[in-house]
């Protein structure tokens, strides 16, 4: 009997032996194929496959980590896609970011789901997925911020982004020059870690309601920002601190914000912006009374700045809905539900005199190249 085994110890180890060497066999004819050949073969595999793939040698590794760089040029972050519809784990998510990571300057971090999605989260995790949402999205962004050395440019979907994702973007990415926030509603985010940005240039807060006038005013004393918008953040509705804040911005060229008063102080304080060259105003429900009206008289005082303005607009729409991937608008639909949008909002006449005055004061506008009042179709202009 012992004898008998020890034939089939033997046999099985000389049968173990043997698969080893046809592995080994195997690998070698497969990664002696042309460059072509093999990109071509990882090209066609799906990304899970192609994170395992990575690990089975140092060729391997990096004909795929420049397969994923040429594939995620524009990397789009969604933790929830990929947790839960491409199946990686959060091993595997960081593995994504830092084989392809390297060389991105363009990145949209997404906190959009469904309720589907929601519903499956629950399930899984055994939790409120509404209370944990913005922690653990947000988290593991953060972590893996540190592969995208190279990033300059941000869009945020979602109303999740957090000041601490913003601190660890100020350590790692120090060529990132914008962040564009897409949505309303950003309440989480108070801007205490703006200021660390080294070359931030251009900020979109809109709808950041618990932006705090503070942090902005410290980021405008130390960076040279040259695009804000700051529209519907709500504490930034106060002249003093719209005052002192306009006397460092004086690099701005183009300023966004909420018309919410007509208070000459708040105006001055945008007219005299030194580098100011678009100007665009938006609401929700209402404009101040002759707003407009008001603002050209300001300028008619200002000849300097009436010359140095190319762009001004002014806007009754829903700044939410600017993204138009969200759904499969075309250029007509897209331009239907905008217009649908204005026309449900606040319409006036303009009386033959205001317009008389407006039209005078753009006389001395040398240089201004666009200029959009964007009520609504019905709006009447005296001919």
């Amino acid at each position: 009997m012992a004898k008998e085994w020890a034939v089939e110890k033997l046999n099985l180890s000389e049968c173990e032996e043997l698969a080893t060497s046809m592995d080994t066999l195997s690998f070698c004819t497969f990664s002696s194929l042309p460059l072509e050949i093999l990109y071509h073969i990882f090209d066609i595999c799906d990304l899970k496959d192609l994170l395992k793939l990575s690990k089975v040698c140092k060729q391997f590794r990096q004909i795929i980590s420049q397969i994923l760089q040429q594939r995620y040029r524009y990397f789009i972050y969604n933790y929830l896609t990929f947790k839960f519809t491409q199946n990686l784990n959060d091993e595997e998510i960081s593995e994504l970011c830092y084989l392809s990571g390297s060389n991105v300057e363009r990145l949209r971090f997404s906190t959009y789901f469904n309720m589907d999605l929601l519903k499956h989260i629950e399930w899984k995790m055994g939790c409120n997925p509404m209370e944990n949402l913005k922690f653990f999205i947000n988290d593991n962004f953060k972590q893996n911020v540190r592969y995208f050395p190279a990033l300059k440019e941000l869009e945020v979907q979602g109303k999740f982004l957090q000041d601490q994702t913003i601190l660890e973007l100020a350590k790692r990415c120090k060529s990132l020059h914008s962040i564009r926030l897409l949505d309303g509603d950003n309440r989480w985010l108070w801007g205490e870690y703006l200021a660390d940005l080294e070359n931030i240039e251009n900020l979109e807060l809109k709808c950041c309601r618990n932006l705090d006038p503070n942090h902005l005013l410290s980021l405008a004393q130390k960076r040279q920002l040259k695009s804000l918008n700051i529209v519907e953040c709500e504490h930034l509705k106060d002249i003093p601190k719209m005052q002192n804040l306009c006397k460092h911005l004086t690099n701005l060229h183009t300023l966004r914000l909420t018309a919410f008063t007509q208070d000459p102080r708040f105006l001055k304080a945008i007219l005299n912006l030194s580098s100011l060259k678009c100007l665009q105003f938006f609401w929700i429900n209402f404009m101040p009374l002759n707003f407009e009206e008001n603002l050209f008289a300001e300028l008619s005082q200002n000849p300097e700045k009436a010359q140095s303005l190319s762009r001004v607009k002014f806007e009754n729409d829903r700044y939410y809905i600017e993204d138009e991937t969200l759904q499969k608008w075309t250029e007509e639909t897209y331009a239907i539900m905008r217009e649908n949008v204005c026309i449900n909002g606040q319409a006036w006449q303009w009386s033959e005199e205001v317009f008389e005055k407006i039209s005078h004061t753009l006389e001395s506008f040398k240089n201004l190249s666009s200029l959009n009042f964007h009520y609504c179709s019905r709006l009447w202009l005296p001919t």
